[in-house]
């Protein structure tokens, strides 16, 4: 059977061979029997349930924790010609009917969805009628307690082995420790599992922290020896803009990301960066889940992430392709303290949380009782500042909600639209007869919306640019030249979230159902902030030995190239060492330092000397070469 998989991965992959622990964890699969798999990031974890599924008749169910996934995997899978659909937030009763009855009838290979969808009737009584093949639990450290990501409905995902207890089940995840690992066979009731763990180590990845009060010149002076795709991780929009144009002043193609840009900005950020038109994209975490671009050469850290785990997966977007990568950590002690602000003093008690959904509920106008399944478009802004409330602590809230399952949050910019006609619908129209654009997404609003007068109506500026055939900037100006003529009062909000509603209203009953779990959750997150802090901050222990052993990996040796082993080391560089080593290619002053294990300080005296000698030069990519 495993020629069949070699088969499909070439033919529909792209793929020669497996990469390591994918083919036995394949054949388990291909056999039924249960497994984990605990491959590092980039260790093509998706494929060792993708290929089964493919291969074996029925539809595989995949549960995956967030919306960004599954369209990146579902786009993915139907790109290479295979049939796979998924359940995201904000579709109307009959699209997820439509899906189902796809998965059910229509030969489907795959169905994603989050786990908050397993808790639907319907999705439970359709799933019970699908020829299920397998069962993947993608992310699968979210059920754990322990975990970095945890979400409780996680916990329930075992429903699908009541209503298929004979199909296997595949639990993936790069991250996981000891109790993490136990938490995910016990929760899963996996039986008899096969455990297949690779290292932790990647031993292309070097390590280097710094310690600096410039973060910038030193982030400028970081790129100015580095060349090749990059990713700099921040914690907030802000930065993600502000560093983005420090390095095009400094002649660097960069670009921002984050969370509020519009659907299409983010696809074209990322679509040039993935095409290597743009060395570096400055990124919140929203970005680089799924992204598997094989030769990103650096990652930089600006600020602290939450906990190891966060930190690990980052740095592994680095070096897919086996190739010499660094990973780069500038900091200074503000950020340990805006580190404590955000992940910690930020983190929301049971009552600030019934506060919060209170007020979440009554902007959204939605009553005791209702709100289930319906989606909404929130401005975050506006929302925090209808109420006075400090920006971090309510995002935190709304977040907290999203991983108990009481909402789902779904990041994205839209602009939301209401109007009300002042004029009738005939004068309107006369308004723009010989206007051939405007007259078109006039006569969509009117034969879409009417045109009373004695209510306000909620536009849906994508429906009219689709039926007027024109594009919403046209629709937004349309309404802008109809209220300018004061022939519509109109209002435009500009909106960065959108809130689907999992459960009906219930308010402190809601809360009070988790609140001793929300307190324990809390007290786990200051703790794994200790750990990154301490890993940050030691400056006598191997970088890579610290990552290893906190994953629990025993008999881990130093390095001997992070950026804590080499200054121990102290080593000093020869000129006959130095050059012998570009002249087998051409290597920048990391590279230089990362081969021959030497100082920093070191190796700049001795490519002074050699410059100043001619015996080497610096090419247009900063990088050194023999003089020949």
């Amino acid at each position: 059977m495993i020629e069949k998989s070699l088969h499909i991965l070439k033919n529909r992959f792209g793929y020669e061979s497996f990469r390591p622990l994918q083919q036995e964890i394949i054949s388990t699969v291909l056999e039924g029997k249960d497994s984990l798999a605990l491959l590092p990031t980039g260790g093509g974890k998706s494929i060792c349930y993708q290929i089964p599924g493919i291969q074996l008749d029925g539809i595989c169910i995949v549960i995956s924790p967030l919306v960004a996934l599954i369209k990146d995997q579902v786009d993915q899978l139907k790109k290479k010609g295979v049939k796979a659909s998924g359940i995201t937030g904000g579709i109307s009763y009959r699209d997820l009917d439509d899906i189902l009855d796809n998965c059910v009838f229509g030969n489907y290979d795959f169905l994603y969805l989050s786990p908050e969808r397993l808790k639907q009737d319907l999705v439970q009584e359709r799933i019970l009628k699908m020829n299920v093949n397998l069962i993947a639990v993608d992310e699968a450290h979210c059920i754990s307690e322990w975990g970095h990501d945890f979400r409780p409905a996680y916990r329930e995902i075992n429903i699908l082995r009541e209503l298929h207890p004979q199909i296997p089940v595949i639990a993936v995840t790069a991250t996981a420790t000891k109790e993490v690992q136990q938490d995910i066979i016990s929760v899963l009731a996996l039986k008899n599992p096969q455990v297949f763990k690779s290292s932790y180590e990647r031993a292309n990845i070097h390590y280097h922290i710094l310690n600096t009060a410039d973060k910038r010149q030193a982030l400028k002076k970081f790129y100015a020896q580095h060349s090749g795709s990059s990713i700099s991780y921040v914690r907030s929009r802000k930065n993600a803009v502000e560093y983005s144009l420090l390095l095009q002043q400094q002649g660097i193609t960069s670009a921002f990301y984050h969370g509020g840009l519009t659907n299409k900005l983010r696809s074209t950020t990322s679509d040039a960066w993935l095409h290597n038109k743009t060395q570096v994209i400055v990124a919140t975490n929203a970005f680089g889940m799924g992204i598997d671009k094989p030769d990103v050469r650096t990652i930089v850290h600006l600020q602290l992430p939450d906990s190891i785990e966060s930190f690990y997966q980052e740095t592994g977007r680095a070096g897919r392709d086996g190739k010499l990568s660094t990973a780069q950590f500038i900091y200074n002690r503000n950020d340990i303290q805006h580190a404590y602000n955000q992940f910690v003093k930020s983190q929301p008690t049971a009552a600030f949380l019934k506060f919060i959904y209170r007020k979440l509920s009554n902007y959204l106008r939605i009553a005791l009782g209702e709100g289930e399944g319906d989606s909404f478009p929130l401005s975050f802004s506006q929302f925090c500042k209808a109420y006075d409330l400090n920006g971090m602590q309510a995002y935190s809230a709304l977040n907290a909600l999203d991983r108990f399952s009481v909402i789902q949050l779904a990041q994205g910019f839209h602009r939301r639209c209401s109007i009300r006609f002042r004029e009738s619908g005939t004068q309107i129209i006369n308004f723009a007869q010989h206007r051939p654009e405007v007259n078109a997404i006039i006569q969509s609003i009117l034969r879409t919306y009417g045109s009373s007068k004695n209510q306000t109506l909620q536009i849906n500026p994508s429906l009219i640019a689709t039926r007027s055939n024109t594009s919403e900037e046209l629709v937004f100006e349309t309404i802008d030249l109809l209220q300018s003529r004061e022939l519509i009062d109109a209002s435009i909000v500009h909106t960065d979230l959108q809130v689907t509603y999992l459960i009906p209203r219930d308010d402190d009953r809601t809360i009070n159902s988790f609140s001793k779990e929300l307190e324990r959750q809390n007290r786990i997150r200051l703790e794994k902030l200790k750990s990154i802090i301490q890993l940050v901050t030691e400056t006598d222990k191997c970088i890579n030995r610290m990552i290893l052993e906190y994953f629990n990996e025993e008999n881990v040796s130093n390095c001997n190239h992070c950026s804590n082993c080499l200054k121990s080391r102290h080593e000093t560089v020869t000129s006959s060492t130095l050059l012998r080593s570009i002249k087998e290619k051409p290597l920048n002053i990391q590279e230089i330092i990362s081969v021959t294990g030497a100082s920093q300080e070191s190796v700049i005296v001795e490519i002074k000397r050699l410059l100043e000698q001619q015996l080497i030069i610096l090419t247009d990519n900063n990088k050194y070469i023999v003089n020949e």
